[in-house]
């Protein structure tokens, strides 16, 4: 079998961060070696994109493989692996019945050694299905992007919520120098911009910035 030494992963569940996008309070691990596969790009797209179930054949065959450092620790993990394909990398864990549900992008110096460290081994075929497809279309934003729609659905729907139409209003009116009366119709154009990342998402993430921090409407509506 084939490993990995000395690199860093953030596992995460439910997002498959960039490593740019790391943060401390993601508690990244330090993997001291971990085993690492060459598949083709249909499974490589596959494990990345996809929930899939490996065998229990290839879950034994890198359980208890993957060491972890912390500061005066030694650490295991029972079932994780690194995935090649092309130029890419994905490192991925799985639970005790075969699903991925872990995943971490790596970073460009050490996917570029991983890259040249595995030029000349074999292609493995990985014995999995497909249970959900998850990403038909992909849609390629940032972390922060996420986080800043996330937000300003969560300020919107307050709003709302608890019948600020001033708020809403004056909001509206920032972005499209239009006054009007329609509160569903102001909902749910602001809430379509989040949801579109267009042009005016900017815009309003700013005016809801500064009614939280410079309080620049009264909470009265």
């Amino acid at each position: 079998m084939n490993y990995i030494y000395d690199i860093t992963l953030n596992l995460n569940k439910n997002n498959l961060y960039e490593f740019y996008e790391w943060r401390d309070e993601d508690n990244p691990e330090f993997i001291l070696k971990i085993p690492m596969f060459k598949i083709d790009e249909e499974a490589f797209l596959n494990f990345k994109y996809n929930d899939i179930i490996v065998s229990k054949k290839f879950l034994e065959s890198i359980e208890n493989k993957t060491e972890t450092y912390s500061p005066n620790c030694i650490g295991i993990i029972r079932y994780a692996c690194v995935f090649i394909s092309g130029e890419s990398t994905l490192a991925l864990e799985f639970d005790s019945d075969g699903n991925n549900y872990m995943k971490s992008n790596i970073s460009i110096e050490e996917e570029n050694e991983i890259l040249e460290a595995s030029s000349d081994i074999k292609y493995t075929i990985i014995d999995y299905k497909v249970r959900k497809k998850i990403k038909k279309d992909i849609k390629f934003i940032t972390r922060n992007e996420v986080e800043t729609e996330k937000y300003i659905l969560r300020k919107i729907e307050n709003m709302k919520q608890n019948n600020e139409i001033s708020k809403l209003k004056y909001i509206f009116y920032e972005i499209y120098n239009e006054k009007i009366d329609d509160i569903d119709k102001i909902y749910n154009k602001l809430i379509n911009i989040a949801k579109n990342s267009d042009y005016k998402f900017s815009k309003l993430n700013d005016i809801l910035n500064l009614i939280d921090n410079k309080k620049i409407m009264s909470n009265k509506s």
